[in-house]
């Protein structure tokens, strides 16, 4: 499921805040969006979203307990592959600069090793 390009915005925010916190209350979801959204409309949303088999639902006392169906990493890649053909015009060579210059410290060795081997992988020689 290719959720990235196909939901609108807001209802991207609200999956996103579901996939950092695993689970959430609308309430909860409401207050991470901190832009003055109703409570009724998150919980308009977040019903949308489970109609449309995004995200489910579990009881927990009186709360609903919301959270994402599919998995984070698999939603992950395609939310790097949209944000690459967004802001890198499709260059995994520029999307990763980005990524690589993204953090305040730099590449231990380990680190180096394993992004070594995923590249070889890449190119279909293992290493």
């Amino acid at each position: 499921m290719d959720l990235w390009g196909e939901v609108p915005k807001r209802e991207r925010a609200i999956l996103e805040i579901l996939f950092r916190l695993d689970e959430a209350t609308a309430r909860e979801v409401q207050s991470e969006l901190m832009d003055g959204i109703s409570y009724s409309a998150v919980r308009t949303f977040l019903a949308t979203l489970e109609t449309r088999g995004y995200v489910a639902h579990r009881v927990e006392g009186q709360r609903y307990l919301w959270y994402p169906v599919a998995e984070p990493e698999q939603e992950g890649v395609s939310a790097i592959r949209q944000a690459m053909r967004t802001f890198f015009k499709g260059s995994r060579e520029k999307a990763m600069a980005a990524l690589l210059g993204a953090e305040d410290r730099p590449l231990d060795d380990d680190e180096y090793k394993r992004l070594l081997a995923l590249i070889e992988r890449a190119r279909g020689r293992e290493s």
